[in-house]
């Protein structure tokens, strides 16, 4: 796990670098190539670990993880099936659970490397998954109601507030967004 760590704060830099420019100090601008692909069994560890970071701030205003973390196996809930891997220039830097039936589909959690938060990658990964189900016409996903910085992301890419829910076990709110696709 320190080699992981090691090897995304050296990709950190390395970005930097690049994104720095020459001695004039210009920013110039580099385009990582973001990819999803589907989970697989040996991608779970990784992915794992980099939810859980994800999702640490989360857990620590709130006292719990999204249903999607099982903590006592330490996995994820929902089948593989369901999981897609998001990659920034082939290396793994967060995750997905989607699912779709029909003309309706399900983003029932999707979580970045907090060391590769806030360059973009979410939205390109949110984009590519609307994509990757061009039947799919109908969108919804549900966000804490106080993570308001989540509300303007999903809201950035046409997500529309619809309703709010209540989970009686935690005691947490929530809002639920939807997003309909040509």
């Amino acid at each position: 796990m320190l080699v992981y760590f090691l090897f995304h704060r050296l990709l950190g830099w390395y970005h930097l670098i690049k994104t720095c420019g020459n001695s004039s100090h210009k920013r110039t601008e580099v385009k990582i190539m973001v990819s999803i692909r589907k989970m697989q069994k040996d991608d779970v560890g990784i992915l794992y670990d980099i939810a859980l970071r994800s999702f640490q701030p989360d857990y620590e205003k709130y006292g719990v993880y999204p249903p999607v973390i099982n903590l006592k196996q330490k996995r994820f809930l929902p089948p593989l099936l369901f999981g897609k891997v998001i990659l920034a220039d082939d290396i793994i830097i967060g995750g997905a659970f989607v699912i779709g039936f029909g003309k309706k589909g399900e983003i029932g959690s999707i979580f970045i490397d907090t060391l590769q938060q806030h360059k973009g990658y979410g939205k390109q990964a949110m984009l590519m998954i609307e994509k990757l189900y061009p039947r799919i016409k109908r969108w919804k996903l549900d966000v804490l109601a106080e993570n308001y910085h989540l509300h303007g992301f999903y809201e950035s890419l046409g997500y529309k507030k619809i309703g709010e829910m209540s989970d009686k076990a935690s005691g947490l709110n929530g809002l639920i967004y939807e997003k309909i696709t040509k």
